[in-house]
């Protein structure tokens, strides 16, 4: 060394020219050594320096993550490069999760944790776009219940569940429930039969209809909740039809006077009206009685007193008091037909169905004009019958086939007594067939 603990008086004690190279030496001794390499800590790379380093300084990076298959976003930004990556060989870093981060799930919920996370935080995730990919999508008043709720291992990491089922979690609801008690009723256990997910209140069974139609036809609409028909919340086999305001008892028992086993009681209303219709019992009066849902009566009335005029006994009936059934115009339409008596049972025997001219019997007590040859073959009574005073005069003689020329052509000379006349064809044809 040039200058120790002397100092300067070593200095002078020298000649000028030795203490000189001694100073330049020191300071050339003190300088950097810039010209020497470092090693690499990059053991396999294939990248230039200058694609991540900059001149400034070695630890600044600016390597563009979106030039690989993984982008940096939200909270990967804010990570050093040696948490994730292996810098002596890059190749090595994977880009699934498990690869940085534990997985606290244990395997139960899959390896693709971006279904429910995001880079923007573990804790931040949408919980119903989550629910919309499972079995259970969370509906209605779901999506407002915290997730440990139903999640019971969630501080575990565990959001795995075995089942979907309402009562999994809404057995207790099921079991306190007194009005109506679902236990003593036997309710099923699986609540969207009656509750919607928006609330539990009101509770409706969709399948009601197959036992009483109360989403359908009259009772659609005219109620509130299921103690408005069955008051007795421990047995919902308890109803009751007389509590709504048009069952009033004197109404009801003036609508009902002579019907065969009417009470005030609801049981006898299900039994007349088992789908709540006003027609009742009368829904099958088509097939029992008579027809006045189909046919001609059909839409002809209005309420059942039109026909059963005494509102002591519903036995009573009357066809004679409709407008197109005036004496006057009846009488003219049956001159002629045996035992044609303006009333009622007679009606009845000639018009079973209330169809029309529907006088069957004419095949059998006179001659067959709804079978054989001549069915079809005319449209009123007027076109064998030609005399409206009297149904016992009849024609055989009008018919287009039946010229005088074509029938004595075929009947003289061949047939006895042959008459070209209309009793003398029925005489020798009574079954109206040309080989009688």
């Amino acid at each position: 060394m040039c200058l120790d603990n002397r100092g300067f008086t070593l200095y002078f004690q020298l000649p000028k020219v030795i203490c000189t190279l001694v100073i330049v030496v020191v300071v050339n001794c003190t300088l950097p050594v810039c010209g020497i390499a470092q090693e690499s800590p990059h053991k396999n790379m294939n990248l230039n320096c200058e694609t991540c380093h900059i001149t400034l300084s070695w630890d600044k990076i600016r390597f563009n993550h979106n030039q690989i298959r993984f982008e940096l976003l939200d909270r990967h930004r804010e990570v050093e490069c040696e948490s994730c990556q292996n810098i002596e060989n890059f190749s090595k870093v994977r880009s699934d999760c498990f690869t940085c981060h534990e997985d606290v799930h244990q395997a139960k919920m899959g390896g693709d944790c971006q279904k429910c996370h995001s880079q923007q935080g573990w804790e931040i995730f949408n919980v119903e776009e989550i629910h919309s990919n499972s079995r259970f999508p969370l509906l209605g008043r779901h999506a407002l219940v915290d997730c440990q709720s139903c999640h019971r291992n969630q501080q575990q990491g565990d959001f795995a569940m075995l089942t979907t089922d309402c009562i999994s979690c809404h057995q207790q609801d099921y079991l306190a429930t007194e009005n109506p008690n679902h236990v003593a009723n036997s309710f099923m256990t699986n609540c969207q039969e009656c509750h919607e997910m928006n609330d539990w209140s009101p509770a409706f069974l969709g399948s009601h209809d197959v036992f009483f139609p109360i989403f359908s036809g009259k009772h659609n609409g005219a109620w509130d909740e299921c103690r408005t028909c069955h008051p007795n919340p421990t047995s919902f086999m308890e109803f009751t039809c007389l509590n709504c305001h048009e069952h009033r008892q004197p109404e009801m028992d003036d609508k009902h006077r002579g019907i065969s086993g009417y009470a005030y009681e609801s049981t006898a209303c299900l039994s007349c009206h088992p789908h709540g219709s006003g027609e009742g019992g009368i829904e099958n009066h088509d097939v029992d009685f008579f027809p006045i849902f189909t046919g001609t009566h059909q839409d002809a009335w209005q309420e059942c007193s039109e026909c059963h005029v005494n509102p002591e006994t519903f036995q009573v009936v009357s066809c004679i008091d409709c407008h197109d059934h005036e004496p006057v115009i009846t009488d003219s339409k049956h001159t002629g037909i045996t035992d044609y008596v303006y009333a009622t049972i007679n009606c009845l025997f000639c018009h079973p169905n209330g169809e029309k001219g529907d006088f069957q019997e004419h095949d059998n007590l006179f001659f067959p004009i709804f079978s054989g040859a001549h069915a079809g073959e005319w449209d009123e009574c007027a076109v064998c019958h030609n005399d409206q005073n009297d149904r016992k005069v009849f024609t055989c003689l009008d018919c287009h086939e039946h010229s005088r020329i074509r029938m004595d052509d075929k009947h003289l000379g061949e047939v006895k007594n042959y008459v070209y006349e209309s009793n003398a064809c029925y005489d020798c044809h009574p079954r109206g067939k040309s080989d009688d």
